[in-house]
């Protein structure tokens, strides 16, 4: 623990760099919240800034040289009877002051209690932490990364799951052979699913011809003039773009998804468990998939699913 407040720095990935991600943003998120004291098991006597003038060590840097229990925290210094406070020397004439001093910041704590400590964001009036609110903070303009498709990764109607691997894909970060080779892992590049190119995001994802033949269920119903891009993002936000032609913006949003998962499934189907299906049944499959995210319900009626892709 660096702190009784937070883990350690993540040294290396185990795996995932999610939680290193999170951890390096600690500093930023610990420097807008404030001590909420209870009982004080939490909160260090010297280092914390429980007080509302700030940390007794950046307020009396010379006192707290003096003391012998500069990791204490405030539970093992205080007691019923007041501080417990012991130093390594007696105080000269001329520190005596400051002392004082030191002593009459302390009495604007009153005592603990049985509740635990916490932290509260400072932007808000009841002390709640909130994705949102730490976004207004830090990015006070709302201003949106150029080009960036969020609306159509975070807004969609499909599973959180399915929103978070889409952002991954948008960041290039699935785990594809060559994501996994960037690792140090030996592996052969081949696609899993053609077998003819390296398996990169945006071949897998865009440009392989078995992939080429789930987007062309839906282009073709529409009967799109369409040249895929190169990447994910442009992808998502030309998409985004097409919903106005549309007769259901919200089914519109979420084919591409939709493709991509039924298309991570069955590269997946391939890799680990050495089965496949047709063409045909990944067709099926993604349609099913479909019409089950825009319904909320699973009807393998064929029918039914004509009719979904209809509304389009």
């Amino acid at each position: 623990m660096e702190d009784h407040w937070s883990t350690s720095m993540v040294t290396n990935t185990y795996g995932t760099s999610l939680w290193r991600t999170i951890r390096k943003l600690w500093p930023k998120l610990r420097g807008n919240c404030k001590i909420k004291i209870g009982n004080g098991v939490k909160v260090s006597f010297w280092e914390d800034s429980w007080l509302e003038q700030g940390s007794l060590k950046t307020l009396f840097p010379d006192v707290f040289i003096l003391n012998q229990q500069q990791r204490d925290t405030v539970a093992e210094v205080w007691s019923n009877q007041g501080w417990n406070l012991s130093f390594r020397r007696p105080f000269n004439d001329w520190e005596i002051q400051r002392v004082v001093e030191f002593y009459r910041t302390l009495e604007h704590f009153r005592g603990g209690n049985t509740v635990q400590d916490r932290l509260e964001w400072k932007d808000h009036k009841q002390g709640r932490f909130s994705v949102k609110g730490a976004y207004k903070k830090f990015n006070p303009f709302n201003s949106q990364i150029n080009g960036w498709p969020w609306k159509m990764i975070w807004k969609a109607k499909i599973p959180y799951k399915v929103s978070c691997f889409t952002w991954l894909l948008a960041k290039q970060a699935v785990l594809t052979q060559e994501n996994l080779m960037k690792r140090g892992i030996q592996l052969s590049p081949r696609c899993f699913l053609c077998g003819e190119k390296a398996e990169t995001v945006t071949h897998l994802f865009l440009h392989c011809r078995i992939t080429n033949q789930l987007w062309d269920l839906f282009i073709n119903k529409k009967e799109l003039k369409w040249v895929m891009p190169r990447r994910v993002t442009q992808t998502l936000k030309i998409w985004s773009s097409y919903a106005n032609i549309s007769g259901h913006r919200e089914r519109w949003k979420i084919i591409p998804a939709c493709i991509w998962w039924s298309t991570w499934k069955e590269r997946n189907l391939r890799c680990h468990q050495n089965k496949s299906n047709t063409i045909q049944k990944m067709k099926m499959n993604c349609l099913v998939l479909f019409h089950f995210w825009c319904k909320q319900e699973y009807m393998e009626d064929l029918e039914s699913v004509v009719n979904v892709l209809g509304s389009l």
